[in-house]
């Protein structure tokens, strides 16, 4: 593969870094650097900081996933988006997200907190093993502002490469957005965290994105 070697595997700010740990050492064994930051929303502005806790002073690839997706242009214009929202630079994600979606997470929040991301759902629908990787995976997961959601994400630069591996089905509108865009789209049907439970599967797709977007 020509270009930089080192990928950026950026987690969702709703959970927390174990998302790309296992996926990360399949990819390292095939001889890529690969950092994975941790994504903490702390005090505002909120994605300024979660921008800088992600730069690092060389040529990247970053590979974001679910909600990082929208931080990716302001961090490298070569990306790779797994099962992940599409930039939306200038707005929020109540700018963005659909009536019903803005409606429920409203409606979750007390005194402005929501709870963590996996309560959000049913139990069974976090597809997860019960075992120690779930255990850690869940023990990450913080309680977030409802104003992260409502801040604006920085206007920068357009993505100049990049690539969308769709997991699951409420990722299909993104992937076709991104065909749209004319950028190189691969479907697979897994599963919304299948970097935890099949990463050398993951990293096969990484590695297909990669050669797609450094070819172009």
């Amino acid at each position: 593969m020509a270009g930089p070697r080192t990928l950026l595997l950026i987690h969702s700010p709703l959970v927390g870094p174990t998302t790309w740990h296992t996926t990360a050492e399949c990819l390292r064994r095939r001889g890529y650097r690969v950092h994975t930051p941790t994504m903490a929303v702390t005090r505002p502005p909120y994605h300024e900081k979660l921008i800088k806790a992600a730069t690092i002073d060389e040529p990247v690839i970053a590979v974001g996933h679910s909600g990082a997706g929208a931080l990716l242009p302001a961090i490298t214009d070569t990306a790779i988006f797994v099962d992940a929202v599409l930039p939306h630079p200038g707005q929020s994600w109540f700018d963005v997200a659909p009536p019903q979606a803005q409606a429920q997470l409203r409606g979750l929040a007390t005194e402005g907190e929501l709870p963590p991301w996996h309560e959000w759902f049913a139990p069974e629908d976090i597809q997860l093993p019960h075992g120690p990787l779930r255990t850690q995976f869940l023990a990450e997961i913080p309680r977030l502002p409802l104003a992260y959601f409502a801040e604006a994400v920085p206007v920068t630069p357009a993505i100049r490469q990049a690539a969308y591996i769709r997991l699951s089905a409420p990722y299909d509108t993104a992937a076709d957005e991104a065909e749209h865009l004319g950028w190189f789209v691969h479907r697979e049907n897994a599963h919304h965290l299948a970097m935890l439970t099949e990463p050398e599967r993951i990293a096969d797709l990484i590695t297909i994105g990669l050669t797609q977007i450094t070819l172009a």
